[in-house]
């Protein structure tokens, strides 16, 4: 899975690193940056995190890619 963040639409919200510390981080402006790009299969953690921090953001601004 690959964690994506647009920083175009993020506002500042702070909800995916308060609920997906593993994945995401506070950034510049309160942004979210992502500290794991990349998540394995085998990695049911931080895919939870993943998952929950992209259903946590008002603004849609997280894309998470399956291959």
């Amino acid at each position: 899975m690959k964690v994506l963040v647009d920083l175009e639409k993020c506002k500042a919200h702070g909800r995916c690193y308060t609920f997906a510390p593993g994945v995401f981080e506070r950034g510049p402006k309160g942004r979210a940056v992502v500290k794991v790009a990349e998540i394995a299969d085998d990695n049911d953690d931080l895919r939870g995190e993943a998952e929950t921090g992209f259903m946590m953001c008002p603004e849609g601004a997280i894309r998470l890619d399956d291959e």
